[in-house]
């Protein structure tokens, strides 16, 4: 009767044991995060190059600043955005007066570029919705497909755009992603990440940027990039990354 009991319990633990270690979006989402910034972002600045401009993100824990800095031929132009909505300008360290309208493409063009570079930490932001959709090989590597979208109240302008990450079952890297958006006449991308490398204990990497005919699913971008019917578009290369303490 003792062992007939011990049985059942047994065979009751472990599949509780099997549910618990079942990976959700979340799960692989924040190990990836863990994977790239194994001791955070926060109180940490970190600052590139990207073509002929400079950038900047600053995490702390109540807010997020992000800087570009270029010279151009009205003299040194410094872009501020806090929490991605309060834009300021200064051009030769003197404040100027910014229309709304330029003010909301400013805004979109530094958040796409720091956006991008701190990919997956960005995954985690509270408008993401994340969705486990699949799983798929790239050269025989499996990986997971985690859809992102994003709710409207918290989403931005770009609310309606869709992404799919894949992300390795093996190291929890994000190797590949795509997107679809809708400003400028819409369009559709995929990422291959390349030049993978730690600073400080952080990883970031550049991407091979490709073009997809529009109106492509997301979900078959993979077959054919392994088909190679996939053409380049541009490389996305951060130069000069440092990281310091804030």
């Amino acid at each position: 009767m003792r062992t007939t009991s011990l049985k059942i319990i047994v065979l009751l633990f472990f599949p509780l044991l099997g549910c618990q270690n079942e990976e959700t979006a979340d799960t692989i989402v924040k190990k990836s995060i863990n994977y790239y910034f194994p001791s955070g972002l926060d109180n940490k600045k970190i600052s590139f190059d990207f073509r002929d401009k400079s950038y900047s993100v600053e995490r702390y824990t109540d807010k997020y600043i992000y800087t570009r800095s270029f010279q151009d031929t009205l003299g040194y132009v410094s872009d501020k955005l806090i929490n991605s909505s309060n834009f300021s300008r200064q051009i030769d360290e003197k404040s100027i007066d910014v229309t709304e309208e330029w003010a909301n493409k400013y805004t979109s063009s530094v958040n796409s570029v720091l956006y991008f570079f701190q990919i997956p930490f960005v995954l985690s932001d509270p408008a993401a919705k994340k969705t486990l959709v699949g799983e798929t090989d790239f050269n025989g590597k499996p990986y997971w497909a985690i859809e992102i979208t994003f709710s409207e109240e918290q989403g931005g302008e770009d609310y309606d755009d869709q992404y799919i990450y894949w992300i390795s079952k093996e190291e929890y890297s994000v190797d590949y992603f795509a997107y679809n958006y809708t400003v400028d006449g819409g369009g559709v991308r995929f990422r291959e990440a390349i030049n993978q490398r730690r600073i400080d204990n952080l990883l970031f990497q550049d991407y091979i940027n490709y073009k997809v005919e529009i109106g492509t699913p997301l979900r078959s971008i993979p077959e054919l990039f392994q088909q190679g019917k996939l053409k380049e578009l541009s490389k996305i290369i951060n130069e000069n990354i440092a990281v310091s303490q804030l």
